[in-house]
């Protein structure tokens, strides 16, 4: 009987992406090759450049190297986002050029969401720069991608963790690091403060808190329909959203949880 063919299905979460790569590197250690990758988000950005390059430790010296506050210093004032994303586009096509899936080492899958129809907008040919584009691009904060009709935003709002994209004669690796919904973030007390940093903050809080919640719901019923699924979790609860300085520490999490489980 011939061996399952491997899915690796990683799922949106911001800075908490960071942990893929780590995930990716425990099981290169450990000799596992998937034959299909299905990303979303930031899930999109790692997937997306280990399919297309067929290694990841050059993405870690690419982190390294590129300022994220410099990449997102970008306002997008007449752009339907806080971030225009001209700079991130720019990076995307230094990185990927005109690579597209066809050229790719290892199968790729790549969501996003039209945010007219709600559709969930499934990447399998094309730019590679232009699907991650569009599926990292989290409504409010970076500008829409436009593409022909279509008003593109970040996949995970239809669809954070692609289990449903993998076809039937796959064996499922799922990496999800969005954290848990049930964390505190503030107390009705904080909430009153006049303080208007802090209400930058907390209002940035409620919108993180609020995709979590989503998100989480979304993810825990991906799960559920499938069982033929390692599911793997890694323990990012020091981390936040925006902890883009620690991606070290984020790659590790992310290897230590696969070493275990893998």
């Amino acid at each position: 009987m011939s061996q399952k063919k491997i899915a690796l299905v990683l799922g949106g979460g911001s800075a908490y992406g960071y942990a893929h790569i780590g995930v990716i590197q425990a099981m290169e250690e450990k000799g596992i090759k998937p034959d299909l990758i299905v990303g979303t988000s930031m899930g999109s950005i790692v997937g997306a450049y280990y399919a297309a390059f067929g290694e990841i430790d050059s993405l870690i010296n690419i982190i390294s190297k590129t300022s994220t506050f410099k990449t997102v210093a970008d306002p997008g004032f007449f752009s339907l986002g806080i971030i225009k994303t001209k700079k991130i586009e720019d990076l995307f096509k230094k990185v990927f050029g005109e690579r597209k899936f066809a050229k790719c080492k290892i199968p790729l899958i790549i969501n996003a969401c039209d945010i007219n129809s709600g559709e969930n907008i499934v990447y399998k040919k094309g730019l590679i720069r232009d699907a991650v584009r569009a599926s990292m691009s989290v409504p409010g904060i970076f500008a829409p991608f436009v593409k022909g009709n279509k008003i593109l935003v970040d996949g995970g709002i239809v669809n954070n963790l692609g289990i449903n994209l993998v076809p039937k004669n796959y064996k499922i690796i799922a990496v999800r690091v969005t954290p848990a919904s049930n964390k505190k973030i503030f107390s009705s007390k904080d909430i009153k403060t006049l303080n208007p940093i802090k209400r930058l903050i907390y209002y940035f809080e409620i919108i993180n808190k609020s995709f979590t919640i989503l998100i989480n719901k979304l993810e825990d019923q991906m799960v559920k329909e499938r069982d033929d699924i390692l599911y793997l979790s890694p323990n990012l609860k020091k981390f936040s959203y925006v902890s883009f300085g620690k991606h070290k520490e984020l790659i590790k999490a992310g290897y230590k949880e696969a070493i275990k489980n893998l």
